[in-house]
């Protein structure tokens, strides 16, 4: 397996990458390529989320509770005093760093799920409906925001199934296979439900027209896919 250094600088050069590639076709502006580049390096740290105590997994819970118990104190702006909402924010924080994440670890498997092309695709489509619905971001940049947290995502997962080949030793590694799967047999009822999340998602994600359209700048053919998209 990938150290956190190396998913963060090869996590880091692929997102920039792709940033510049979205501002040189003028798909996105100086701004928004500077937040494409941080959701694809922060996607790029997303499978270790199911490390017991790894970095990622530490630095997602701290900042979803801060995140959150801002939103929450937030709902109550106008009925109490700012040191009541700044105790609400505190522990709403507190209860998503310690017990949630606590609950987390002790549910998931390390390669398990996250380490899956399913959970790829499925955490991408959801980045787009949330960019689209909660964001109210247009169709094409809620689009950019799923490819890059695609585009984190393979990255983490393809350095983690390099590592598993030693070049140097010619040898294969116990761990080759895990990392890059199409989904988790382990985990088969989980992979269920995430197939039945991904069909759902793709139907009620944001209208395909721009993306599919910024795809065929490239030469390639979209009809058929824009025949078959599920929409409901």
């Amino acid at each position: 397996m990938a150290n956190f250094q190396t998913h963060l600088s090869v996590g880091a050069v692929i997102a920039s990458a792709g940033a510049f590639a979205s501002y040189g076709q003028g798909l996105s502006d100086a701004g928004e390529t500077q937040a494409l580049f941080v959701v694809g390096v922060a996607a790029s740290l997303l499978p270790d989320i199911d490390a017991d105590d790894s970095k990622p997994i530490r630095a997602v819970f701290d900042i979803a509770g801060i995140v959150l118990g801002f939103l929450a104190a937030f709902l109550f702006t106008e009925q109490l005093r700012v040191v009541d909402l700044m105790l609400i924010w505190v522990g709403v924080w507190l209860a998503v760093r310690y017990p949630l994440r606590y609950v987390f670890s002790h549910f998931t498997v390390h390669r398990g799920i996250w380490h899956t092309l399913l959970m790829a695709l499925v955490l991408a489509l959801g980045a787009a409906v949330a960019a689209e619905r909660l964001l109210e971001l247009p169709a094409l940049m809620a689009w950019l925001v799923a490819g890059f947290v695609l585009l984190g995502y393979l990255t983490h997962l393809v350095l983690d199934e390099v590592a598993s080949v030693d070049l140097v030793g010619r040898r294969v590694k116990r761990s080759f296979g895990t990392a890059l799967k199409p989904f988790s047999l382990r985990a088969w009822p989980a992979s269920l439900m995430l197939c039945g999340l991904l069909i759902l998602l793709a139907g009620v994600s944001p209208e395909p027209a721009p993306l599919l359209a910024a795809v065929g700048q490239f030469g390639i053919e979209t009809e058929r896919l824009a025949a078959v998209w599920p929409r409901w």
